[in-house]
Formats: C-alpha cells, structure tokens, sequence
C-alpha cells in the first residue's frame, strides 16, 4: 500500500487551510468594497439619488446571493434595512426586516430576528408613531424574553417616556419593568439570565427614586447570590443611596465596612476606602 509521508499530509493540510483563510480574505475584501459604497449613503443620506440607493441594494443583495454561508451576509441583509431608514423609506426598511425574520428561522439564530423585530420598531419611532413601535417592543418582551434585547426593552420604554417628559408613564413603565424582571427571575431561577433580572430590579428603583426598595432589591441580590458571584458593585450602591440620598452615614459606613472585609481582593476596594475616608473627614 502506498504510504504517504507525514510532510506530504501537513503541506496538504496547509494548503487547504490557505485557500480557505485566502477564500475569506476575498469575501472580506469584496464585502468592504460594497460597504464603502453604502457608506457614502449612511453619511449624506438625502443627497443620494434613489437610483444610488437601488443601485447599492442591488449590490448588497448580489453578495448575500453568491456568498449565503457567510456571516458578512447577515450583515448585509441589515444594511439593506439600514439604508432604507436613513433614506426615510420606512415601509421598504420593514418590508427588508420582515425578510430577515423569515430567512433567519432557526431557534438558534433568534438573536437575529429580534434585531430585525426592534429595528422595526426604531423605524415606527423614527415616524413617530409610538404606538406602533411599542407594538414591536412589546413582541421582544413577549416572544424573545431570554435575550439581551428583551432584557433591555422594558427600561428603554420607560426611557423614552422621560425623554418625552411623560413622568406618569415613566414612573408606569418602571413598575411594569420591576414585574416584568421579577416574573423573569422566577421563570429561570438559577440562572445567569435569573441573576440579571434580579439586578435590573433595583436600577429600576433609583430611576424612581425609591431609595428604600432599591436597598432592598440590593439586599436581595446580595443575599441570594453572595457565595456564587462577588457582590461589592451592589454594597457600593447601597452605600452610596444611603450617603447621597437618606443622608444616612452610619449605614452608608457598615455597606462599605462589610465589602471591605467580605471581599478584601475586590477592585472596589480603593473607591470603598475613599468613600470611607470622605465620611469619617466630615464627621470631625
């Protein structure tokens, strides 16, 4: 039987690996050489001709078309849809969203249908139609509750609502968003996804100003994940509600005290000191 030496089969191997690194470096280049083309679109967007535009569209879609394997083409299908925006071509930009969804399919590719669900609710908001993208905002939480978008979507609709100066609807908006990551946290106890909710709660809080159940979410948060996670973010907020907001620097001292000995490696340590330092200064 032929044999075929160790060399030979390392030379073949690569070369293999070679063609394949030269195979993405193409498609790399190519796909730079179509995003500057887009680019000079995102930067003066109602100087370019609509002819520009379709003309750029086409040329994203034929590199989706010969290289569908490819991660750059998911970033492609999304410039598509960004293109549109900035063109104020909303309908089309949801039409390219849409698309995205039903192509994107499979379970494990939800964090690409999620974006393509928030922008579409970026573009209602752009035409200021509230309603509409809260429509959208509301789907993330309902059906992509696990992941980093629906995490993030109930504090951002009680963000917009302050920066519109609707104090009401904030304030509503936080408490949805309280029950909205408590219910999460029981769903998914004993999980990362569990501890984020959990430390979202009391961020709520603060927004409201609720300074005793921020404390008390902290605690929580303290309590329930002490001897997994190292908790001294959590006793510098605590000791910084109790110093700025209740004025109380007993227990502003014992939250720093307790992260100095409970986690005396901890990279806080220096900012805990300081505040200790700052406190005991204005008590003489």
């Amino acid at each position: 039987m032929f044999k075929i030496s160790a060399s030979v089969v390392l030379a073949c191997f690569f070369l293999v690996l070679s063609g394949c690194v030269c195979d993405q470096y193409s498609i790399e280049k190519q796909y730079w050489q179509v995003q500057q083309q887009a680019e000079k679109i995102f930067k003066n967007p109602h100087a370019s001709p609509p002819k520009e535009l379709e003309r750029v569209v086409r040329v994203l879609n034929g590199f989706i078309q010969k290289y569908p394997q490819s991660n750059l083409s998911i970033e492609a299908d999304f410039n598509i849809a960004r293109l549109y925006m900035a063109k104020e071509e909303y309908e089309k930009a949801r039409t390219q969203l849409q698309t995205i969804i039903n192509k994107y399919n499979q379970a494990k590719l939800e964090p690409i249908r999620v974006e393509a669900v928030f922008l579409s609710g970026n573009s209602y908001e752009r035409e200021d139609k509230w309603n509409l993208a809260l429509e959208q905002y509301r789907k993330i939480m309902q059906d992509y509750p696990t992941t980093i978008r629906g995490l993030d979507i109930p504090i951002y609709i009680a963000q917009h609502y302050k920066v519109k100066y609707q104090p009401d609807k904030m304030i509503a908006a936080y408490q949805e968003a309280i029950g909205y990551y408590n219910a999460l946290a029981q769903k998914y106890p004993n999980s990362p996804l569990a501890y984020r909710a959990h430390t979202l709660v009391p961020a709520c809080y603060i927004a409201l100003k609720e300074w005793q159940n921020a404390i008390g979410a902290l605690n929580t948060v303290i309590e329930k994940y002490k001897d997994k996670i190292i908790q001294d973010r959590a006793l510098v907020d605590i000791a910084l509600i109790y110093k700025n907001e209740l004025k109380d620097k007993m227990k502003a001292k014992e939250a720093l005290e307790k992260l100095i000995k409970d986690y005396p490696q901890s990279k806080l340590i220096k900012t805990a000191t300081a505040i200790l330092e700052e406190l005991e200064k204005n008590e003489r």
